[in-house]
């Protein structure tokens, strides 16, 4: 069971993350890289695409996201068990991926996106 959302991240929801968004797409994005980065993927259920940003340590074509405050999330759980194929805006450059979640809300939850390498 999911808990009820708290109105706060409702919110960020709803202001906080398009702000981001909008930074992230723009030319003063180098003010917020390279940690802020946008991540896509695909609801589980719904079938429906989401973009949010997420603080991610980039290391070669390997994205380590530490999600904070897990249990009052929900994207996360979109990439459980075998994981998800995503998108991300790295550096003003879309680059696909595969993204798993592990972990759990105990010791704490950790999303692993690994980037398909670039087209020549």
């Amino acid at each position: 069971m999911v808990p009820a959302r708290n109105p706060l991240f409702t919110l960020a929801d709803h202001t906080f993350n398009p702000l981001m968004a909008a930074l992230v797409r723009s030319p003063l994005e180098r003010f917020v890289r390279p940690r802020t980065v946008l991540l896509t993927y695909t609801g589980r259920r719904s079938g429906q695409r989401y973009t949010i940003p997420v603080w991610a340590k980039v290391d070669g074509e390997t994205l380590r996201i530490a999600v904070g405050a897990a249990s009052k999330k929900r994207w996360w759980r979109n990439l459980r068990g075998e994981g998800a194929d995503v998108t991300v805006l790295l550096a003003r450059q879309e680059r696909t991926g595969h993204a798993v979640a592990t972990g759990d809300l105990d010791s704490g939850v950790r999303v692993t996106v690994t980037l398909a390498p670039l087209a020549p």
